[in-house]
């Protein structure tokens, strides 16, 4: 009897085992089953790194898992008229184990779409699959540059669409109305100027890098590049036009456009008496720095010739000095901010490093003598170390050093080295240029990203 119990136990004991492997096996089987629940979640979406773009294909996919090709029909959905399809393939996804999608449309107008649902025959089912909503802009390497003007409010104007109220906003008097002037779809500012309005203080508050004649580097896109903000505060209760705000700029044809924005009215309305009283003091104290603020922002600077040969000294002074470089960094950015040039934010390699880098070899090739008569083998690769660091550092230097910049007299640049070619832009006096080039009478200098030949007679070597 106590045999028969074992050996049915152990019986019991393999059934159990068999029934738990099976199981083990047949489980991942089981969640990989494609239901209901999980196509509802699927969604088109576009594949990434491409741009979406008015009048290009656009591919949209998706991955339905756990079936094979075979197992999937497509059926192509009806969308708007202004939505062109392309073409649709599918495929096996070896990595996620499904059946890849990939559908191409192709849109006529920009804006933001919801297109239909595509319907699908999966293993005899029919499904339907949704599309992530795109936004469809067009393509900004074909569209020209324009002017756009942003409030702090967050209102927007465009200086090529007409479509907005008159009066845009109605303003208090004596409160300050904020915005910017942003460039948009453009490489080059070339000139930049404003009118000043009558009845009102009109003071620009700060004035961007990209006005400094500098270039941008030609990627295409929608970004707003900022140009200068403005502060204006009427004076008297009415109607006022905003004043007239003109850019000169080339954009990514290689063509120059004279942009002027639209007549913006803004409506400035009296204010209450406690208001006007506590904003008095603000008024006046900005009507004076107005003046300030004019004669601080320089697009093409009004500086002489013999301003231009000091701040190349300056320049050369604070390139080559050792022990006084401080004094001679200040003393160039005094000069600067005396002339209303705005200062650099990358200047020239300072000599100062090349010194140093020469007293750190020195050292090194001293303490390694030391090192080699003491026998300390540790520390003589520690200095060994240190010495190849400074030759590192020196031979960058030398590369650096060897690099040659000049300040514009007021030059023009050409594409090519002859007086009787096209101007491509100007270059103010007093702004810093990099020389890359020197063939007879020419330089080819460098402004920002981009560069072109100017006569060598306007420009003043930084030595």
């Amino acid at each position: 009897m106590e045999k028969q119990r074992i050996k049915r136990l152990i019986r019991s004991g393999r059934r159990f085992l068999i029934t738990a492997l099976l199981i083990s096996v047949a489980a991942p089987v089981f969640s990989q089953t494609l239901t209901l629940e999980k196509i509802k979640q699927l969604r088109l979406v576009p594949e990434e790194s491409q741009n979406l773009y008015t009048k290009t294909d656009i591919k949209f996919i998706v991955t339905i898992p756990y079936v094979q090709p075979s197992q999937v029909q497509v059926l192509a959905a009806n969308q708007k008229d202004d939505i062109t399809f392309r073409t649709l393939r599918k495929a096996e996804n070896y990595e996620e184990q499904g059946t890849l999608i990939e559908i191409w449309y192709n849109f006529a107008n920009k804006g933001d779409y919801s297109l239909a649902p595509i319907s699908v025959m999966i293993q005899n089912h029919r499904r339907s699959i949704y599309f992530e909503p795109v936004s469809i802009t067009d393509d900004p390497a074909t569209l020209t540059p324009r002017i756009v003007l942003v409030f702090d409010d967050g209102t927007r104007v465009y200086s090529d669409e007409l479509n907005f109220p008159k009066p845009l906003l109605t303003v208090p008097t004596g409160k300050k109305l904020g915005f910017t002037v942003n460039l948009q779809y453009a490489t080059q500012l070339v000139q930049f100027n404003w009118e000043i309005p009558k009845d009102s203080i009109f003071t620009c508050t700060k004035q961007f890098e990209f006005t400094e004649n500098r270039y941008r580097e030609r990627v295409y896109s929608h970004i707003l590049l900022p140009v200068a903000s403005f502060e204006w505060t009427g004076l008297v209760a009415e109607t006022i036009k905003l004043p007239t705000i003109r850019l000169s700029a080339t954009g990514y044809n290689g063509y120059r456009s004279e942009l002027l924005m639209p007549e913006i009215c803004i409506d400035f309305t009296e204010a209450d008496e406690a208001a006007a009283a506590t904003d008095d003091a603000d008024i006046f104290s900005a009507a004076f720095y107005q003046e300030t603020a004019e004669t601080s922002v320089v697009i093409d600077s009004e500086l002489s010739y013999e301003d231009c040969m000091r701040l190349a000294d300056y320049y050369s002074k604070e390139h080559n000095e050792f022990l006084l470089y401080p004094k001679a960094r200040r003393d160039r950015i005094n000069f600067e901010e005396s002339c209303g040039i705005v200062i650099s934010e990358n200047p020239i390699f300072p000599t100062i490093y090349l010194y140093i880098s020469i007293i750190i070899i020195v050292i090194s090739i001293v303490f390694i003598i030391i090192s080699i008569r003491r026998k300390h083998k540790i520390r003589m690769l520690m200095y060994i170390v240190l010495l190849i660091l400074g030759a590192a550092v020196l031979f960058y230097c030398a590369v650096r050093r060897n690099e040659r910049y000049g300040i514009s007299a007021g030059c023009k640049i050409y594409s090519i080295p002859q007086e009787n070619a096209e101007s491509v832009s100007e270059v103010g006096r007093g702004n810093r240029v990099r020389i890359l080039e020197h063939t007879g009478k020419w330089y080819y200098i460098e402004v920002g990203e981009t560069g072109g030949w100017c006569t060598s007679d306007k420009i003043i070597i930084i030595k």
